[in-house]
Parts: C-alpha cells; structure tokens; sequence
C-alpha cells in the first residue's frame, strides 16, 4: 500500500470519525431534549388532571383541548378502567414516563395515584408525530454525514496528492540517477520535511560520488603502473619465447605475462569511465575478431564459417570482449586446446558460443559469474563484467548457455549490421558507421 493510499484512508476514517462522532452526539444530545420536553408536558397535563379532580373547577375538562391526541383513564385498585377518554384499551402500568406503540401511533404514558379508589390515573400523549421528525432528523444526519465524509475524503484526496507531490518527484529523480554517475537529485517544493530529506539525498550522492572519483583515480594510477612494466615483461618474455619456442618455462612466463596486461587493460577501462562511454559505431566483420583473438592462443578450436558476420560497433570494444571471454574459457579448462568457438547466425544476430574444458560452474558461479569483483576461485573479476558491460552497451547480451561437469558455454549475441539497418530510423539520430 503506497503513502498516498494510507494517508488517503487515514484522512477518511478521521472523517468519519469526526462526522459520526460529533453527528451521533448531537442527535443523542437531541433526542433527550425533546424526549425531555414530552415528557414535561405529560408530566405537567397528568398533574393538572390530578388537581382538578381534587378541586374540581366549573367548566374545566378532564381532557383538555386536544382530547384526540391523549388517552386519560381513571383505573380503580383492581385494574379496572372506571373512567377513559380516547382509548378504552387498558394503558400498561408504569412506574415512570415511558413509551407506547399501539397500531401506528406512539404514545409517552404516564401514571399517577387516584387516592380516592387507592388506584391509578393513566395519562398518554400520542407523540407520532415527534417521533416521526426525530426519525427524518436522523435521517437528514446521516445524509449529510454521508456527504460530508465523501466531500472531505475527496478533498483530502487531493490535498494529500498535492502534499506528496514534491516527495512524488524526488522518489522520480531519485530513480533515474545512474550508479555510475551520481549527480544532483532536483527539488521543486516547499522548505519543510522533504527539502531535508533531499538535501541529505545529495549529501549523501556527493560523498559517493566524491568517493567513486577518488577510487576511479586511485584504480587508474595502479593500471598505469602495471601496465607500463608488464608491457616491458610482456615484450621480452615474447621475444625470448619464439628465440626459444620449445622451453615450458618461458612460454608458461609469457602467457602470465600476457595475461596480467590484459587484466591492467580491463582496469584502464573500468578507471577511464569507458565503460559509461557511448559506443562509436564502424562497420566491422566479427568474424575477423574471433580467428584473431583464436590466433593469440594456439590450440583454441574454432568454428566460424566462411561467410562475414558484419556488425556494428566498437572494434578495440568487441576485442577485448571476445579476448575477456576466450581467456576465462582457457583458465578454466588450463589450457586452449580444452576451448571451442563457434560463430554462427541466429535470426536477425550473431551468436559465438565459447565452450571450454573446465569442471563447470556452480549455482552460485553461474548466477554471479558476470558481477565486477566476484572471481569464483580465479582472475581478478574484472575481465566477464566488463565485458557484460560492452555487449549490453553495442545491444547485445552475453549469458552462461550451459555448464556442467564437461565444462560450460558462454554465448555472446550481438545484432546484425542488417537488423541495425533495419530498425535504425525508429532508434533515433544514430552515428555515422565507417568501416573498421
């Protein structure tokens, strides 16, 4: 249940709460009055009847003016009715004014002692016609309550959505900050609550923006340090491997070497904010990239057909993720002849599954395999996530196929140049494509 929605139902029952409170008080508070004001009447006529048949006065009526409205009845000792006006039906005795319902007539009865039989007068007023209007009171209360409560809960409704509106806003901008670069959350609204809690908002988005600048720039001082000797290791140990191509331990040295400086090229990527960077499209053949990322490490088996696999992107960008890809695939399986790549065309993509040799992945492994930092036992977890983060930015998708004891797939899916061309003008201004 959304703030709106609690706020909206918190301000309803408070209106009803508040209209039938008071309403339910004042029509209690009501009909005591006018039950009070009967009751004075019946009390005050019964008493005038008690008088005159004391001190009987010449003229004077028992019944007074409005005889068809009252019931009087003179009941001796034993309960009978020796004298009556109205009604000849016996009236119930009571020890204080209550009231009667005979027919569709109500009445307030009353009685009083006759000392001169040692039995009872017995005075009614027929109250229908106050009882009715208390009833239509009643009825216009709960009509206007009604009304009230929905009135109100409608402009709470909008007064509420009027209120939250600064912190519906904020909750919006808040969403579309991007991890990698978080900027300044805009706030249109008052100075209250909200202004705080947006102003803690940037706090806290400047401090981690401050320190993701300062491990950026950390993480690129490091990569340049290992790169520049690693190159110079790379280089020679390269060197001295073809001079001597049959010694073990200089070609074991070279690949660590090599794959040492392939690693301070994913952190040079991730410092440089390259990553967030729009990809420059050029028209380039995958195809190409495999069989020379295949031709880095001897042994690697691959599958890629004769035909071009054209697609648009990054050329630097599409190598260093097949290379990322090929290189996890031979530290799994320890060596590159335990590695397949298979290039083929699936629809409107490009499809290269790089299966190798390994032990396979665990649940685990699988489900984090593409996440900065997580190694599964080996790497530095840099080389998969960044290269999750360039597919995804050239509109494709790179996923763990399969894995099993015989070692796992990974597929890398990127668009064809021809389903780029086809969908191109609904995408929007696009880059112009210039061959790789």
């Amino acid at each position: 249940m959304t703030l709106r929605t609690r706020f909206s139902v918190a301000a309803a029952l408070f209106a009803l709460l508040v209209v039938f409170g008071f309403g339910g008080l004042a029509h209690v508070t009501f009909e005591r009055q006018i039950g009070d004001h009967l009751e004075t009447l019946l009390l005050a006529d019964l008493e005038r009847v008690t008088t005159l048949l004391e001190r009987p006065s010449l003229g004077a009526s028992f019944g007074g003016s409005g005889s068809d409205d009252v019931i009087l009845q003179f009941v001796t000792h034993d309960e009978r009715i020796a004298l009556w006006w109205g009604d000849d039906a016996l009236l119930p005795r009571h020890d204080r004014a209550t009231t009667l319902r005979r027919g569709e007539r109500t009445y307030l009865v009353a009685q009083a002692p006759w000392r001169a039989t040692n039995g009872t007068i017995r005075l009614a007023h027929d109250v229908t016609a106050s009882m009715e209007a208390l009833s239509a009171i009643t009825r216009v209360l709960v009509t206007s309550g009604v009304i009230v409560v929905l009135v109100a809960t409608l402009l709470a409704l909008v007064g509420i959505r009027r209120m939250l509106r600064p912190l519906t806003d904020l909750a919006r901008e808040t969403r579309g900050v991007d991890p990698s670069a978080p900027g300044r959350v805009p706030y249109r609204g008052p100075d209250d609550e909200v202004q705080d809690l947006a102003d803690g908002l940037n706090t806290a988005l400047a401090a981690i923006r401050s320190r993701r600048e300062e491990e950026r720039g950390f993480l690129l001082e490091v990569a340049h340090e290992l790169a520049a000797p690693l190159t110079l290791v790379h280089y020679h140990l390269d060197g001295l491997r073809r001079h001597d191509p049959e010694d073990a331990r200089l070609r074991a040295a070279a690949d660590a070497a090599r794959e040492l400086l392939r690693t301070s090229q994913d952190l040079l990527v991730v410092a440089r904010g390259e990553l967030e960077r729009e990809v420059e499209y050029r028209l380039l053949d995958l195809r190409a990239i495999v069989l020379r990322v295949a031709a880095e490490y001897p042994g690697v088996t691959v599958d890629a057909g004769a035909a071009a696999a054209d697609v648009a992107g990054d050329p630097e960008r599409l190598m260093q993720v097949v290379r990322n890809v090929v290189r996890n695939a031979v530290q799994a399986s320890g060596a590159p002849s335990g590695v397949r790549l298979t290039l083929r065309t699936d629809g409107d993509a490009h499809v290269l599954e790089v299966r190798d040799a390994g032990p396979g992945m665990t649940p685990e492994a699988r489900q984090h395999a593409f996440e900065r930092g997580y190694t599964g036992g080996a790497g530095a977890g840099v080389g998969l996530a960044v290269a999750r983060s360039l597919v995804e930015r050239h509109g494709g998708t790179i996923t763990v196929a399969s894995t099993s004891a015989a070692g796992t797939t990974v597929a890398l899916r990127l668009p064809s140049l021809a389903s780029r061309l086809d969908t191109r003008p609904d995408a929007g201004a696009a880059p112009l494509l210039r061959p790789a």
